[in-house]
């Protein structure tokens, strides 16, 4: 089993690095993207010149393996800052819930675009509660009854980008990050305690970096074809309670099929070092690894790579089929092939804003050893 993983998740990456191949040979650059953006606008739109915004809500319960049943409410409102047809669309997210388990979280997610795409303002935040789990450090973390904490946390991202031409990037940004974690309740969890593990009071995080974008997708919310690179490197200097360096590598491609089907690809790294709060360690689970509590699997450095196919059924009605496989290591030398955990599922789409692509998603994910989680949300998983 442990081999036929290590194939699988070569595989993975080999059709990854497939298209990415494609994608290059295509030669779409920003330009012709932002051109292939101008004239799906423009044909939805031909007569106006300023867009009007779109606003939809939505009421929801789902289930995950972080949070239990969930009842909660969410919403996103698409406008345009500009009368340009280039410009992107710029979307205003926000959402809440309860859990059954006592968990509640708001959040909002700001995404900007300003003067022809040449300035990009993100601004997500959220507050919460959270009843979570540590089950310890390593791809070999076992299954422990105490491995609940709970604690509150206010995070935001400030992240302001603009074009650039190093490394052909098509934008470069510069990032301002701080998250307020308090440990309110250890319940007897004897990994916080280990005096090897930072953050067991919870703590300040205060950091400064910058990312670099690559974008050809010819939309932002549904993509059909292109690509999109994301590197970005935040350090955590001595005004933080930690001191450490934070980074994060995210590739993704997408093909279409004659049939209307899309077969999308993601290569995603995260890697930390230094003074690193257990609950800021590169994380196994989640959108990353659908079927899997996030944080099961925690460690210095985290690889996975996925595969998911999607096609439209009816005029606003879709479903998906995905693979993922990935791991967590002490660093990427020590990454092990013949560990590796896998997951699998599908899932429902319904376009409820037909006229900018946006979906509402439900997935099932189901990982090994009985993790398994359903996942509900705005736009695609990636």
């Amino acid at each position: 089993m442990k081999n036929k993983l290590a194939v699988i998740f070569c595989f993975l990456c080999s059709i990854h690095l497939l298209f990415s191949q494609k994608e290059e040979n295509r030669i779409i650059d920003s330009i012709t993207t932002n051109a292939l953006r101008a004239k799906y606008y423009k044909k939805l739109n031909p007569t106006d010149t300023l867009r009007r915004p779109t606003f939809n809500t939505y009421p929801f319960i789902s289930y995950t393996p972080e949070t239990d049943v969930t009842f909660g409410a969410g919403g996103i409102l698409i406008y345009y800052t500009g009368k340009e047809k280039i410009l992107n669309p710029s979307k205003l997210g926000f959402g809440g819930y309860y859990s059954l388990n006592n968990q509640y979280r708001i959040s909002m997610d700001n995404d900007m675009y300003f003067f022809k795409n040449r300035l990009n303002i993100k601004l997500p935040m959220n507050y919460g509660f959270y009843v979570n789990k540590f089950w310890g450090v390593g791809d070999d973390a076992a299954d422990y009854s105490n491995a609940a904490y709970s604690a509150t946390t206010f995070a935001t991202t400030l992240t302001i980008q603009i074009p650039t031409s190093w490394f052909s990037a098509d934008r470069a940004g510069m990032i301002f990050d701080y998250n307020h974690t308090e440990i309110v309740d250890k319940k007897g969890n004897e990994f916080i305690d280990d005096p090897l593990i930072y953050g067991g009071l919870g703590g300040q995080m205060i950091g400064f970096g910058g990312d670099l974008v690559w974008d050809s997708r010819e939309h932002l919310f549904t993509p059909k074809s292109g690509s999109y690179q994301y590197f970005k490197a935040v350090i955590y200097p001595g005004v933080s309670d930690f001191n450490f360096a934070f980074f994060e590598f995210d590739v993704r491609n997408y093909v279409s099929f004659k049939n209307g089907g899309v077969l999308a690809s993601n290569f995603f790294i995260q890697s930390a070092t230094g003074e690193t709060p257990f609950y800021k360690l590169p994380s196994l689970g989640g959108k990353q690894m659908r079927g899997y509590f996030f944080g099961r699997y925690r460690d210095n450095f985290y690889g996975m790579a996925q595969l998911e196919y999607r096609k439209s059924f009816a005029k606003r009605w879709g479903y998906v089929l995905f693979g993922t496989v990935g791991n967590v290591s002490e660093s990427i030398i020590d990454y092990n092939f013949q560990s590796l955990k896998y997951s699998f599922g599908s899932g429902l789409r319904y376009m409820f804003n037909k006229k900018e692509r946006v979906n509402l998603r439900a997935d099932i994910g189901i990982g090994a050893d009985g993790n398994s989680g359903v996942y509900f949300g705005i736009e695609e998983a990636f």
